[in-house]
């Protein structure tokens, strides 16, 4: 499973999932470029890592400003090279039924978990097709297919993610490029389960899995 030198943006790279993945990418020898708005917990996540410094990019940028991920797009292709593999992590919750979901809670929702990853894709993706190799990697829920009341927003919102993601599979899949969804659902998964799931999806091992929605959802 060899990702020596692959590079991968790790959108996202500060919030719950983050950590986890930028380490577990590191340790199999991938490059990383961390993307966060905030840089002063860029800088506390590189620390954690003890990784060279050679090997890391920090990127302070909002995943919704689109022009700040075109130049995300140029600073990797400058600073590596190439790129390999976009894993968006970013991700928001607010609960709520219907009767609960305000016009700006339905568009938050959406902004931040599926337009953030519209923006990344649409940035980042032809580095991908320019490299003839890539992994696109998104994570939704383990309930959107039966979704309970009290997250009418949210469970919408990365419905639509998982459709997204698997468009962009087939889309692509003529690119060697592979997209897949990894659906979370209980409480006490660990983050390092979690990346170890994107880890093996970005080997070669897994180049034939594509447009798949993959539950890490507990159990052994």
């Amino acid at each position: 499973m060899a990702l020596t030198n692959r590079v991968a943006v790790i959108m996202g790279a500060t919030g719950q999932l983050g950590p986890a993945v930028a380490k577990a990418f590191a340790d199999a020898g991938v490059r990383l470029v961390l993307v966060a708005p905030d840089q002063a917990a860029l800088d506390a996540l590189f620390q954690t890592l003890g990784y060279r410094e050679s090997r890391v990019m920090l990127y302070a940028a909002d995943s919704l400003d689109e022009q700040a991920l075109h130049a995300l797009a140029q600073a990797v292709q400058e600073r590596f090279g190439r790129l390999d593999i976009v894993a968006h992590l970013t991700t928001a919750y607010r609960g709520g039924g219907l009767l609960d979901t305000t016009d700006e809670m339905w568009q938050d929702m959406f902004e931040e978990n599926l337009q953030t990853a519209l923006y990344a894709a649409r940035a980042l993706t032809p580095l991908l097709i320019k490299n003839e190799w890539g992994r696109i990697l998104t994570i939704s829920s383990g309930v959107t297919q039966n979704p309970p009341p009290g997250s009418l927003a949210y469970l919408t919102a990365k419905s639509a993610l998982e459709t997204f993601t698997l468009a962009l599979a087939n889309e692509f899949k003529s690119k060697h490029i592979t997209a897949n969804v990894v659906l979370l659902r209980a409480l006490d998964i660990k983050p390092e389960e979690v990346a170890a799931t994107l880890v093996f999806l970005c080997s070669d091992e897994a180049g034939a899995i594509t447009g798949a929605r993959i539950p890490v959802v507990g159990g052994a």
